[in-house]
């Protein structure tokens, strides 16, 4: 929305109401509905509007800039539509890594130094959430790992060796960190049964709900910093010079200069010309628990699950012996309506309902009498992108406009640092390419117009 005073629109993709309850929201923290006030302030240096993992983190770097250490700190409001953590962060499936399969699709169509860059940008996404959960002392069960992706179908491991032995010959940069597994060994090495081939990579492992409410308590005690949860943005005026704006919420209107969209799969809704750009897409995961004293292989790696190149499940072991499982897509992919462009996670997909039960038996070897159940299933909500790339940067022909959405179910391993450089836009000033990082992220009038209907 550039200049010139808007019509505010209302938002029709807003999170919803009583959303299914995910296993990392199992204990709510006590700033899950927080509110600093009792009433929204009048008006904000910058309002940021989401409080996952981008949002959070991005009100995070904006009080952690060392280089305008004399300039007191701007005042900051956060907000959120329901509690903290609510969507996709307190969704997820709790690592961050960058699956193997996805980099061969970035060369084909960005070129190989393009995919180097992004394949680095992951890497400092790892080690980033690794030194301010260090940093700031923060308890998330966080595990640097390895993450094991498997094929269990003998055409899509050919495919696989193919492509890694192609990366190899090239020194593609993510080879330094990928080890092949062969079909002579991958049974045992990965536990899965009927595995032919696997490459792993590394991954932090962590309870993303603990990481973000951790911060974000950190974030409340470093500066002038209001939260105001269960307050939805419903529209967004331009005032008359251009130049600030008008947030209009549930429960009143603030007046800031800058504003943050840390919106991922609702962004559409307030910010129009994202439509067909930024689509919700509704996703299934859930937890698997083990019944007391019931002894079973520990699983110390993550995995994806490749049944086939276009069927894959998630799994990350969490330390007391559980698993956080997600997938199953392609039980309703076909029912493009039960997820495409739906933001509705108050509801499950029901071709996916009992998908997880007896998976642990099914795939794992020592875990065949296991008693392993589903103690969950939940679904949330990804911001799936016309390109396959999320939106990072200003928004284009706005002024104070800044955007970090769209993920494509891959978040976790892009929002922490993709934050970094939004802060550092608004703080010090800098463009887009001064921030270092990959080019092919920034939002784009040229990949906005991809979203036109002709």
């Amino acid at each position: 929305m550039g200049g010139g005073k808007e019509t505010p629109q209302v938002n029709r993709i807003l999170p919803v109401p009583n959303s299914t309850a995910s296993y990392w929201r199992s204990k709510p923290h006590w700033l899950d509905e927080y509110r600093s006030t009792e009433q929204l302030p009048p008006q904000a240096d910058i309002v940021i509007i989401g409080t996952g993992i981008a949002g959070v983190s991005t009100a995070y770097h904006i009080l952690d800039r060392k280089d305008n250490d004399n300039a007191p700190p701007p005042s900051i409001l956060l907000l959120e539509a329901r509690q903290v953590c609510s969507g996709a962060t307190g969704r997820n499936g709790g690592h961050i890594k960058k699956l193997p399969s996805t980099i061969v699709e970035l060369i084909q169509n960005y070129g190989s130094t393009a995919a180097g860059e992004f394949v680095k940008f992951v890497r400092a996404n790892i080690y980033g959430v690794k030194r301010v959960i260090e940093k700031e002392k923060i308890e998330a069960e966080a595990e640097l790992r390895r993450s094991f992706d498997v094929s269990l179908n003998k055409e899509d491991a050919s495919e696989v060796k193919r492509q890694f032995d192609e990366q190899l010959q090239s020194e593609f940069p993510l080879t330094e960190d990928v080890n092949y597994v062969g079909e002579e060994s991958a049974e045992r090495i990965t536990s899965l049964y009927g595995a032919v081939a696997g490459l792993s990579t590394p991954v932090l492992s962590l309870w993303p709900y603990k990481f973000v409410t951790q911060l974000l308590e950190r974030v409340l005690s470093k500066g002038n910093v209001n939260l105001q949860t269960n307050t939805a943005v419903i529209a967004i005026e331009t005032d008359d010079d251009g130049r600030g704006y008008t947030v209009n919420t549930s429960r009143g209107q603030v007046k800031t200069p800058t504003i943050v969209f840390a919106t991922n799969g609702y962004t559409a809704g307030l910010l129009p010309q994202y439509r067909n750009i930024i689509t919700p897409s509704k996703a299934t995961a859930s937890h698997i628990t083990v019944p007391p004293g019931q002894q079973v292989p520990y699983l110390s790696n993550t995995y994806n699950i490749r049944y086939a190149s276009d069927r894959v499940d998630y799994l990350n072991p969490r330390p007391d012996g559980s698993i956080v499982v997600g997938g199953g897509k392609w039980t309703y992919e076909k029912e493009r309506e039960l997820w495409y462009d739906n933001h509705d996670d108050s509801t499950l997909i029901e071709p996916a309902r009992h998908y997880f039960d007896g998976l642990m038996q099914r795939n794992f070897r020592g875990w065949e009498d296991s008693g392993a159940k589903t103690e969950c299933v939940w679904t949330g909500i990804q911001g799936i992108t016309k390109d396959g790339l999320p939106h990072i940067g200003k928004v284009p022909g706005t002024s104070g406009q800044y955007i970090l959405a769209g993920y494509n179910g891959g978040g976790m391993a892009i929002a922490f640092m993709a934050a970094l450089a939004v802060a550092r836009m608004i703080r010090e000033g800098i463009s887009f390419d001064q921030t270092g990082i990959p080019n092919c992220l920034e939002t784009t009038q040229a990949r906005l117009d991809m979203g036109k209907v002709h």
